[in-house]
């Protein structure tokens, strides 16, 4: 059988509805519609293998799903192995070979393989796929997007994790995850990481080693003239409050109620704000009691998932600034989201949001401190100018770094000349 189709092994998992109707993350479900249409007629198919998403999550999520239907395009999804059957190290030692031998099967049947760093050391699927593309003689495409190194110590400093996860997590666990990196920084076709310090540090001389910039949002999801000149006049406008949002899964890492405390201690400082939270997930009751504790409800507003389409970015027009405070590195692709609908940043002080300060459309205060990000909702709230210059430049930053643009270039590197 001829190796045709382009195969993504990930760890982001599915949910099968029907049986060509397969649930997928919103964002993601239009990504892969979009790439499939670049890679035209290199490939029969696109199959993405990954894990099924339990039950339990699905039914919570689903609201934020977007369905592909198998039968209608060339999508396809192959199931490694269900999460509802994973509860312990040794399930996945016992799914280790029959996974494998999936792997193996589907990358015979593919002409490149695209995945990234395993996780788990006891089921490393991920990079079981590139070692098996490169034995087989495939292109082998390796993505990173976040810069874990430094992980282990921010949830051990919060407390989070014990002295001994932290020893185990920096000296065992992030040593084999850097071995893979720097394996295949060597031996893949392509390797894309994101962040330029992790380029410099792993890819030092290897052109096959590019920077990233992980964009979802599309060109025509970016905020029009009229809508932006809107907002600017809003903002100026001191009657009306600066207009703060989260949006994304409601997750303890995420850190959404710093979030929240610091619009508390800035309104009760009195800055003219108010916040409003997008998104489903197991922190939201907890987030919905810290609103009544701090006597916030009448200015914290809660809204449920939401497709990932443009009602949605409909929706994030009206918005002054987003908020991010995440307790471990994160990959901030919401942050680029929110610039493409006139949205700019206020962020911890982690590795992504330090870096995406080039753009000129956020500001960072130091981890994990609430109450300087309080303070610097209080200064851009009093000093609404600079807020606007942030927004104005987040639109020009969103336009040049288009998922269209940075799916292009990705698949330039990734295909042969010649092969689209």
């Amino acid at each position: 059988m001829s190796a045709t189709d382009y195969l993504m092994v990930l760890p982001v998992p599915h949910f099968r509805v029907g049986r060509c109707r397969v649930a997928v993350e919103s964002a993601f479900a239009e990504h892969l519609r979009m790439m499939r249409r670049k890679i035209g007629d290199a490939g029969d198919r696109m199959v993405v293998a990954s894990p099924s998403m339990r039950t339990e999550a699905y039914e919570s999520r689903k609201q934020g799903l977007s369905i592909i239907d198998e039968e209608k395009g060339t999508i396809s999804f192959c199931t490694l192995y269900s999460e509802d059957a994973i509860h312990s190290p040794l399930d996945k030692i016992r799914h280790l070979y029959p996974v494998m031998r999936t792997v193996y099967a589907i990358s015979k049947q593919s002409f490149c393989i695209h995945s990234g760093l395993s996780w788990s050391v006891w089921l490393p699927f991920e990079f079981a796929s590139i070692l098996f593309g490169t034995v087989l003689g495939r292109r082998t495409v390796f993505v990173v997007d976040i810069d874990y190194r430094n992980s282990a110590f921010m949830s051990y400093k919060i407390g989070d994790w014990s002295w001994k996860s932290y020893v185990l997590c920096k000296f065992i666990y992030d040593n084999v995850r850097s071995l893979q990196l720097r394996i295949a920084a060597r031996y893949c076709s392509l390797v894309m990481l994101k962040g330029r310090k992790m380029v410099a540090d792993f890819g030092v001389g290897r052109p096959n080693v590019k920077y990233i910039l992980d964009a979802s949002h599309s060109a025509n999801n970016v905020i029009d003239a009229e809508l932006l000149e809107k907002k600017v006049k809003d903002i100026r406008d001191r009657s009306q409050p600066v207009r703060l949002t989260y949006f994304g899964r409601l997750t303890a890492y995420k850190g959404i109620d710093r979030c929240l405390r610091a619009v508390a201690t800035a309104k009760n400082s009195g800055a003219n704000v108010q916040l409003d939270i997008i998104g489903g997930g197991e922190q939201l009751d907890a987030l919905r009691r810290l609103t009544t504790e701090c006597h916030a409800d009448s200015y914290v507003r809660f809204h449920g998932s939401l497709l990932f389409n443009q009602e949605f970015f409909r929706l994030l027009y009206q918005y002054h600034l987003l908020l991010a405070a995440p307790l471990r590195e994160d990959t901030p692709r919401s942050a680029l989201d929110a610039m493409a609908a006139g949205i700019p940043y206020l962020a911890f002080d982690t590795y992504y949001y330090r870096e995406l300060l080039e753009s000129g459309a956020g500001r960072t205060v130091p981890w994990p401190d609430v109450n300087a990000m309080a303070q610097a909702i209080v200064d851009l709230e009093r000093n609404r100018e600079e807020l606007v210059s942030m927004v104005e430049r987040s639109v020009e930053y969103a336009l040049a770094n288009t998922q269209e643009i940075w799916l292009e270039r990705r698949l330039t590197w990734t295909l042969p000349e010649g092969a689209r």
